[in-house]
């Protein structure tokens, strides 16, 4: 069996440098403009990849628009064979004014709109899946006849404007595990009148990630704060919780208890932000290294 399928998106980010956000109202210089090969998914897959993780990219893109994105993964020996391409289609893309260390983001789907991942999604493979952004719909789908994988619930930021309370409690009621930062689990708690001990009396483990403070796990009604490390120099948080979970999964994939694995998590982050997300190059090795190396 497999040890992830892993759902999200390939976009094509456009960074607007910022030298702070505004408030509605007000305006703002741009430091700086590029284009990078991103996304919940892409960021995930550098880092994984790098880990030594095994796993299977599921997404879409627009044919007029990702060819190169899907060359670099090839390149890098990124796995594209789940990643459905239409031609003609443009997307998807996300827009982000970011000042390095808050960003928001403006999303254009593109060709993940009409995605139908769970016509060809290879059932009963999976040991997990990741239900990252993406479909709701199809995503619900698939956890429909899914039978044997264990779910993560891990909506990122569309938990803001994808799902309804209705599909986010379905989430809640089918999900082994979920990820989520602290903003992130305040508005789920909000939208679907749960507070923390319901959401963990229905989701076995619970992780909330806070950014530099580390992450807290929710265990059998307990919480437990697991501190962060602190990156050396920080280039942007672009993509800091997708490595995060790319450090975790490599660390659960090698038989690492949960607790620990969070620690490779926020190791990994800390690590992966302080260089373009796309050149991460270190080992499992290396950051095992520095796990072994602090108490924390």
């Amino acid at each position: 069996m497999k040890f992830l399928a892993y759902f999200g998106h390939l976009n094509i980010d456009v960074n607007i440098g910022v030298s702070s956000l505004p408030k509605p109202g007000e305006a703002r210089g741009v430091t700086g403009l590029k284009e990078q090969f991103a996304g919940t998914a892409g960021n995930f897959a550098y880092v994984a990849h790098s880990l030594g993780l095994e796993f299977d990219l599921y997404s879409s893109v627009g044919g007029s628009t990702h060819v190169p994105y899907i060359e670099k993964f090839k390149e890098l020996g990124i796995s594209t064979e789940h990643v459905d391409i239409i031609p003609d289609a443009m997307g998807p893309i996300c827009y982000i004014p970011s000042d390095g260390r808050e960003q928001i983001a403006y999303m254009f789907q593109g060709p993940m709109n009409d995605w139908k991942p769970s016509v060809n999604f290879q059932y009963g493979t999976y040991k997990h899946i990741n239900i990252g952004t993406g479909p709701v719909k199809e995503y619900i789908k698939i956890i429909e006849r899914e039978k044997s994988a264990d779910i993560i619930f891990d909506p990122g930021q569309e938990i803001w404007y994808t799902y309804s309370g209705e599909t986010a409690r379905y989430m809640v009621d089918h999900s082994h595990m979920l990820i989520m930062n602290r903003k992130e689990f305040e508005h789920l708690k909000e939208m679907t009148g749960l507070d923390e001990q319901d959401i963990n009396r229905t989701v076995e483990d619970v992780i909330v990630t806070e950014g530099a403070e580390g992450a807290v796990l929710i265990q059998n009604g307990k919480s437990l704060r697991i501190p962060g490390y602190k990156a050396e120099n920080i280039n942007d948080t672009i993509g800091a919780g997708d490595s995060f979970r790319a450090g975790l999964y490599a660390a659960l994939y090698r038989g690492v208890e949960l607790k620990k694995a969070i620690k490779f998590g926020n190791i990994t982050a800390a690590k992966a932000i302080e260089n373009p997300i796309s050149q991460f190059n270190l080992t499992y090795s290396a950051i095992y290294d520095v796990v072994s190396a602090i108490k924390v």
